[in-house]
């Protein structure tokens, strides 16, 4: 599933759990809801998805076993749509994912629209100074040519480059369809976009957006969990499934470990490092107060700030950088052509 997809699905997810909760609450039965959706969903895809899914519960389903007949649903969602329904809080657990998958597939959208950003960027100053050395820069040699002037250094380097690149046009275009393959079979294929996610947080594996990011999932599903009925260490344990890369699993298996040694909670996670101290100061209160969910809910709020202005604050830094290397070189051509005209016009 393309990454894209997922987004969709998360966006969709959010929306079911969220209309589902509505009707269990109001007394209507689930298969009675599901009809319901039937008839007013007007995309096709999701319309064969819901008819299957009220087609197990008419036959006696629970809502857990039929999601897992029909597909679709994330490993998370089905435990804790499980959770709910031994517990007796289903349409509690359906509320609470709709707002982890709602907030997820922000963060999602974020992270994508900083890295598209400056590919695109990047890709238009290649076409740029392409154009200027192989099309731009030989008919200014002709014109000073035909004058008698000969260009000075920097424009004969220029005009080498934009030779070589002219000569090996063929390869050089070869080579960047390849890469433009490579990088659509990574978008659509899920395990070569898990390995690059994979090595792209062991890389970035210090920074401050993955520490945020650990930060924010991590609070969002432990609020989730917690709100349903779940221990600590279950809550942990399901945890493990959001963490953005192995270093956070370790803390968060870190965490659970001291939990089992006799720590509090508050003293587990401030050893692990997963939260930050105020953030841990704030669970410690929420501790005293009885209201480990609501604080859980309020840093995971906070911390999907924290994401959003990391990802601002590093777009803002590319994008100033690719302008500034635009500008200098589109500069640099134009005042390579531009000093032997004024050289002519003096004379």
């Amino acid at each position: 599933m393309s990454q894209k997809a997922k987004t969709k699905r998360g966006a969709f997810l959010s929306a079911f759990c969220t209309e589902l909760a509505m009707i269990i609450e109001t007394g209507i039965p689930i298969s009675d809801g599901l009809l319901m959706l039937v008839d007013d969903e007007e995309n096709e895809a999701s319309r064969l998805f819901l008819e299957r899914l009220y087609m197990q519960t008419m036959d006696g389903g629970s809502l857990s076993e039929a999601a897992t007949k029909v597909g679709g649903f994330p490993k998370y969602a089905l435990n804790m749509i499980h959770i709910g329904e031994k517990t007796g809080r289903l349409d509690s657990v359906l509320r609470s994912l709709a707002v982890y998958y709602e907030r997820d597939t922000r963060i999602k959208e974020s992270i994508r629209s900083a890295v598209v950003f400056p590919l695109v960027m990047f890709g238009l100053l290649l076409a740029v100074m392409w154009i200027l050395l192989t099309q731009v820069l030989p008919v200014f040699e002709d014109v000073f040519g035909q004058l008698g002037v000969s260009l000075n250094s920097t424009a004969g380097t220029l005009m080498r480059i934009g030779g070589s690149l002219e000569r090996f046009s063929t390869a050089i275009l070869t080579v960047l369809a390849a890469i433009i393959l490579v990088v659509f079979l990574i978008y659509k294929a899920e395990p070569m976009r898990e390995g690059v996610k994979g090595l792209f947080s062991r890389i970035f594996k210090n920074s401050q957006l993955i520490r945020t990011l650990l930060t924010a999932r991590f609070s969002a599903s432990m609020a989730m969990t917690l709100r349903s009925g779940l221990d600590i260490d279950e809550s942990l344990l399901l945890a493990l499934t959001f963490a953005p890369n192995k270093q956070a699993a370790g803390k968060i298996n870190q965490c659970r470990q001291a939990v089992a040694e006799g720590k509090t909670f508050n003293d587990a996670v401030m050893q692990s490092r997963i939260l930050s101290p105020i953030y841990c100061r704030m669970l410690a209160l929420s501790f005293k107060t009885g209201s480990t969910d609501e604080i859980m809910e309020l840093i995971a709020k906070r911390s999907e700030e924290d994401v959003d202005i990391s990802i601002d604050t590093l777009v803002g830094r590319i994008e100033p950088a690719m302008a500034f290397v635009m500008a200098l070189l589109i500069g640099l051509v134009l005042l390579s052509v531009m000093f032997p005209l004024l050289a002519i016009m003096g004379t």
